[in-house]
């Protein structure tokens, strides 16, 4: 100790030397790891550093090609595992718009750690490049939204045979679309081949049943107004349960929360008022009048009706049970007029005649002014231009047993009938077994003759037994 307190300069000395050692001993160690970092590199050059991992993969001291491999296989084999409520998804990554980059993955692998100046030690996992067509993953994320999320269900009120009663309400669950998408995207940049589980968020309803005693209440009120409606000496007085076949129910915001109020709907109020009317209504008689060759006769007279006047029967019983004010009410009426309706009748002034009607494909047999005999039939096909000639005819020619042939007036047919009846050129009545006992349609228009007047066979039978040469034939539309 007294030494060292005489020879300062000899301590000072000492102590310069300590730092200097250290200081060469830091400049061996920097030089060192200069060499080691370069060494390091010089070995990796081509190769991935060590501690390099890609989506849980590692790549240490792989080649660039080995590393390719590697990323190319990990993300063709990609599939996202998704447990949605029970509901389970194993989807590619085409299917959610995601188109893995693996040349950007490998370069960004490659490049890790080389900007150190010391030997990597431990990197952080590195993660997937992608591109993301985001509209086809809002697709996915939606459906799967629109699948498992459900709307709640209010609670509501019933009214049925005058008792009132409540319906619970029921909670409703939804999905967080844009956590949902952001939570595929997580996988996707580093996928950990687990599945991921969402759980729905419960969403209650807006109404619930313990709320609706006011509810309860005010209907049992509206139902308990008393209407009476008189008419003519009658009187309708509606129940309690009738009334609350009419009322309705409004959601209607009350604070922050909703309520249901009660009121008279008028459409169901309407119904009761129609039944009403069904009783008390009387419809008028239509005034019938034949028009029989330009001739005028009243064949019915005609008798106004009545009707209630609806409106104002809903009109006053909403306005009073939605105030809930008693009411007695004198119901209305108002005439209904009677329409005429003529019928047109043409008849010739002949003993005995058939006459065609084109339109109606029917005939009727007329002797005596009495109609004997009547029956459908098929004419000309207009359509096709072969319908058949109108105006006043007269049979010409009767025969039996003998063939039609339409040669002569450029048609290639050749049929037999039983009765041919010719009253015009060629134009006749006849049988027509190929038609099966189908006579009367419409199908005439396409499907008819080629001008003639085809007939059951009982009705030429007794066609040709009943007429005589001359018979007059009137055919119109």
């Amino acid at each position: 100790m007294l030494r060292r307190r005489l020879d300062p300069e000899r301590h000072g000395s000492a102590g310069f030397t300590s730092v200097t050692r250290v200081a060469a001993m830091g400049l061996v160690v920097g030089f060192f790891a200069v060499g080691m970092h370069m060494a390091t590199q010089a070995y990796y050059d081509g190769r991935m550093l060590p501690g390099v991992r890609v989506a849980g993969h590692n790549l240490s001291g792989l080649t660039l090609a080995q590393a390719r491999m590697v990323i190319a296989k990990n993300v063709a084999a990609y599939r996202l595992k998704l447990d949605v409520a029970g509901d389970k998804y194993n989807v590619a990554a085409a299917d959610l718009g995601v188109t893995f980059d693996v040349e950007a993955t490998l370069s960004s692998a490659y490049n890790s750690g080389r900007e150190s100046w010391l030997p990597p030690l431990h990197h952080e996992p590195l993660e997937l490049s992608y591109r993301l067509n985001r509209v086809q993953l809002n697709a996915f994320a939606t459906s799967v939204s629109n699948k498992i999320g459900t709307p709640p269900v209010d609670a509501a009120v019933v009214v049925a045979a005058g008792a009132v009663t409540t319906v619970p309400e029921k909670s409703g669950w939804s999905i967080d679309r844009i956590g949902l998408e952001r939570l595929i995207e997580d996988d996707v940049r580093s996928p950990a081949g687990a599945t991921l589980a969402l759980k729905p968020r419960e969403q209650l309803a807006d109404i619930r049943v313990q709320a609706l005693a006011p509810t309860i209440e005010q209907t049992r009120h509206l139902m308990a107004v008393p209407v009476v409606l008189s008419y003519q000496g009658q009187t309708f007085t509606p129940t309690p349960a009738e009334i609350g076949t009419w009322i309705g129910f409004v959601k209607q915001p009350d604070g922050l929360a909703h309520k249901l109020v009660p009121q008279v709907d008028t459409a169901r109020l309407k119904n009761y008022v129609q039944g009403l009317a069904n009783r008390l209504d009387v419809a008028p008689t239509n005034k019938k009048v034949n028009v029989e060759n330009g001739v005028a006769k009243v064949a019915q007279e005609g008798v106004e009706g009545t009707a209630i006047d609806q409106d104002s029967i809903t009109a006053a019983v909403a306005e009073a049970v939605g105030k809930q004010t008693p009411l007695t009410f004198a119901i209305t009426s108002h005439a209904v007029p009677f329409k005429t309706t003529s019928t047109t009748l043409v008849s010739l002034d002949l003993g005995r005649y058939i006459e065609i009607n084109l339109s109606k494909q029917h005939l009727w047999v007329w002797q005596d002014h009495q109609v004997i005999y009547e029956s459908p039939l098929t004419s000309g096909a207009t359509g096709a231009g072969l319908g058949t000639v109108t105006g006043l005819f007269s049979i010409y020619y009767k025969t039996t047993n003998t063939h039609l042939v339409g040669y002569q007036y450029g048609y290639n047919y050749d049929v037999p009938v039983k009765y041919w009846m010719p009253f015009y050129s060629g134009y006749g009545l006849h049988d027509a077994v190929w038609r099966n006992g189908k006579f009367g349609g419409p199908d005439y228009y396409y499907g008819g003759s080629h001008g003639c007047v085809n007939l059951p066979d009982a009705t030429a039978e007794f066609l040709y037994n009943w007429s005589t040469i001359g018979t007059p034939v009137w055919v119109h539309n």
